[in-house]
């Protein structure tokens, strides 16, 4: 029975091995397996039990003697180091381990507390503890992912395979050399910039390496990089990754009218695409950024730059806000109104005489008392579009609905000069056939108003 030998030469060294909370570290087997082989002992009197400990008997050691432990190291892979954990030497990784890495993974880089006496605190304990066997490997994966090169994960898995290594063994401590060196490595899945390593994606990198590229992001050391980050963060940093994260995420957090207009200055134009479209964060603020904004490369760039990046962003954070306030500013104009109290008065003078739907709909919206001014224009703008709120409007949209509410005003003026509550930008042509309109008895001046109205 495969590590029956294992056991037996556990039982020998200490007759209450099952005893131990460790016990799984110590034998290097799981629950499960450890149950089945002490059971299959007993039965068939490898050892016996003697006041609540264990111990050899005579054909338990005639069985260990022609069954001696083999050591996992051979000629063959000389770099292979000594593994007590047996799951860890299958090239097939069970579902325990496969869990128990998730839960490491998000140990060291989600910072969960591992359980006493779980897989995955045996795993830490066995391939990554300060006297690990594998010490001077994961050292070597250190070195190799450090180089500042771009790096495929395959080409790292292949390397470190060949000395003997399961993926799983290389695996996890590939793990350890990303949690720590985090700040200072970009990776790329599918050739994409990736913002944030967590465990779901080094369940990615696990399974699907070939997706994946790591690379070192120290640049020289500029003090720009510095007066850079404070643009966007409170705290300075001259790390670059540091800087293109806090960017990429300036971003993304982003309107979807200010990720999509074009109602922008051509240097911002520029700025914006050019990070949406970014696959390395060294070329992005080595290169790419400072040539849109200044034509030089970073370590050419000085105040000048600074202040471009600076106003680059300000549109950008304003963009939205401008374009809300330049659509209530349309607004009030189309109607001719200075205040919303002065448009809501106009409004409810005409109330009863109000048939269109529309009109009714805008009615409601206009008087509306309790939301503030913001609010109040952002819901009179999702309604006169029909659509979505302006926050996630397009170019488009802010010219349809200027369209719509010069449409609007005309038939408001229109029913507004019926009812004759006032004159507001009335011509004189139009002064006389109001003139004429008035001299109509009330039941034919609500004729044409219906008529008017409803057109």
């Amino acid at each position: 029975m495969e590590h029956l030998n294992k056991l037996l030469y556990c039982v020998k060294k200490d007759s209450s091995i099952f005893k131990r909370p460790d016990l799984n570290f110590i034998v290097g087997l799981t629950n499960t397996q450890i149950k089945d082989l002490k059971k299959f002992a007993i039965a068939n009197e490898f050892i016996k039990e003697d006041k609540k400990e264990f111990f050899l008997t005579e054909k338990g050691q005639k069985y260990l003697t022609e069954n001696p432990l083999k050591s996992w190291c051979c000629n063959e892979f000389p770099k292979r180091p000594e593994i007590n954990l047996e799951y860890l030497k299958l090239e097939k990784m069970p579902p325990i381990l496969t869990k128990a890495i998730r839960c490491l993974a998000r140990h060291l880089l989600e910072n969960e507390e591992l359980k006493e006496n779980s897989i995955e605190s045996y795993l830490m304990k066995e391939l990554l503890s300060e006297n690990s066997t594998c010490k001077n490997i994961k050292n070597e994966i250190e070195k190799y992912v450090l180089r500042g090169k771009k790096i495929k994960l395959t080409d790292l898995f292949e390397k470190f395979t060949s000395y003997g290594l399961t993926k799983s063994i290389v695996g996890i401590l590939l793990l350890d050399v990303l949690a720590k060196n985090k700040d200072i490595l970009a990776i790329y899945e599918k050739l994409q910039f990736q913002l944030k390593l967590n465990q779901l994606m080094f369940d990615r990198i696990l399974f699907c390496p070939q997706n994946f590229e790591i690379q070192k992001t120290i640049m020289e050391d500029l003090p720009i990089l510095e007066d850079i980050s404070k643009i966007l963060s409170d705290k300075p940093s001259k790390n670059i990754l540091d800087i293109t994260k806090n960017l990429i995420y300036f971003i993304r957090d982003l309107e979807k009218y200010t990720l999509h207009t074009e109602r922008l200055s051509k240097k911002t134009l520029r700025f914006r695409n050019v990070i949406m479209n970014a696959k390395d964060p060294i070329s992005l603020f080595n290169r790419d950024i400072p040539k849109v904004l200044s034509g030089k490369l970073l370590s050419e760039c000085d105040s000048e730059f600074l202040k471009d990046y600076k106003t680059s962003i300000d549109e950008l954070k304003n963009a939205t806000s401008e374009m809300i306030s330049e659509i209530n500013k349309f607004f009030f104009e189309s109607f001719k109104a200075k205040s919303r109290k002065e448009l809501s008065d106009r409004f409810e003078k005409i109330q009863e005489f109000i048939g269109e739907k529309e009109l009714k709909i805008l009615f409601t919206n206009v008087v509306e008392k309790e939301a503030d001014d913001i609010l109040w224009i952002n819901r009179i703008a999702t309604f006169i579009n029909k659509s979505r709120v302006p926050k996630d409007w397009n170019d488009e949209d802010v010219a349809d609905f200027k369209v719509k509410v010069k449409d609007l005003a005309l038939k408001f003026y229109t029913l507004e000069a019926t009812v004759g509550t006032t004159q507001v930008g009335i011509s004189k042509n139009f002064e006389k056939v109001l003139k004429q309109l008035q001299e109509l008895s009330q039941a034919e001046q609500c004729v044409i108003m219906h008529k008017i109205v409803n057109c």
